[in-house]
């Protein structure tokens, strides 16, 4: 195995440990914690995402991951043109890659819904106007549906991606 080959493994693995772990803590543990303990969890959601870098984190970490798991693959399959992609391997490691960047994109409008949050929570003083209640509501149900698409993406990828040399098609 050559050097280049080895880092761009370590960055793929490790980034991918840190983005998958921060988005299934998230998704599983923190998130529902917080929307059950109301104005304090709320108060927590909005530091977490406005004050600590978890989502710049996240999305460096996701594509990182993301690139060095294409530059792999363009090595593997000899710049996309070997028989080794319609390989048990090479097609499990192509399916992983398409979760991976399902759940890449819908990290990012999830990003961008937490942001929208932060902004309109920074802009309340005392009680939310019906306007503010009405945003954040729509940005809550549209969170409701792509958080767990986010999560599951995340899981296959991580799943295809860890038993793709062992599959026979």
């Amino acid at each position: 195995m050559n050097f280049i080959v080895l880092i761009l493994r370590l960055i793929h693995v490790f980034s991918g440990v840190f983005w998958v772990g921060s988005a299934l803590m998230l998704n599983f543990y923190i998130l529902p914690a917080a929307g059950a303990t109301a104005d304090a969890g709320q108060r927590f959601i909005q530091h977490l995402m406005s004050r600590t870098r978890i989502q710049t984190m996240m999305a460096a970490t996701g594509g990182a991951t993301l690139l060095a798991g294409v530059i792999l693959y363009w090595i593997d399959s000899n710049g996309f043109t070997s028989a080794w992609m319609k390989s048990g391997a090479g097609l499990g490691f192509g399916i992983g890659a398409v979760f991976g960047l399902i759940a890449f994109v819908v990290g990012i409008m999830i990003g961008r819904n937490n942001s929208m949050l932060g902004k309109i929570g920074a802009q309340i003083k005392g009680e939310p106007t019906l306007e503010q209640l009405a945003q954040i509501s729509a940005i809550r149900k549209t969170l409701g549906i792509i958080s767990p698409i986010n999560a599951w993406s995340l899981i296959l990828a991580t799943a295809f991606m860890a038993t793709a040399r062992y599959f026979f098609f």
